[in-house]
């Protein structure tokens, strides 16, 4: 099966600009490729799992709160935030 993603505008608007402020901003294009790609095939598998139909993401240089719904094939992105490496 395959998901429809939506990104919702002000995350659209954040996503720019973490890449903007970031040291390598292909790396993030790259990672927010990679997100919306597997959540589109397998949304359940990716991360963790939080309240019923939320979950939490971490891939690479971002991190993604976001909500599956079933009864529509989507996967609605909440959230975007840079992940934190040490």
């Amino acid at each position: 099966m395959t998901y429809s993603v939506v990104w919702t505008v002000s995350e659209v608007q954040h996503l720019t600009r973490i890449e903007q402020a970031a040291a390598d901003p292909a790396a993030v294009r790259a990672a927010a490729n990679r997100i919306d790609y597997a959540l589109r095939r397998t949304p359940h598998e990716m991360g963790e799992s939080r309240d019923p139909g939320y979950r939490v993401w971490y891939e690479d240089v971002l991190g993604v709160w976001y909500r599956i719904r079933e009864d529509v094939n989507r996967v609605e992105v909440l959230a975007v935030g840079p992940a934190r490496r040490r």
